[in-house]
């Protein structure tokens, strides 16, 4: 019984990937774009926390600190100071 059901569950995993794939297809020959909108990391990350991130490490903050003060991952933090260096 368990077979059966994994290859039902299979064959309409393949059936609505078919699905997606043929929707995605349609919609790239009407023009639509898909995806998110380009953008680089930098206007991706409010002025305010750019700021604040500089001015927290140049107060001798650690970096997980001012990770959880601005609300934003370690490597963002790291990315910031590495743009503003």
């Amino acid at each position: 019984m368990a077979n059966v059901l994994a290859s039902v569950a299979a064959y309409e995993i393949e059936v609505r990937s078919e699905r997606q794939m043929a929707g995605i297809a349609a919609a790239k020959t009407k023009g639509v774009k898909c995806g998110r909108r380009p953008g680089s990391r930098k206007s991706r990350i409010p002025r305010d926390k750019r700021i604040a991130i500089i001015e927290h490490k140049a107060a001798g903050w650690k970096i997980a600190r001012i990770a959880r003060a601005v609300g934003l991952s370690r490597q963002t933090v790291y990315v910031v100071l590495k743009a503003a260096a």
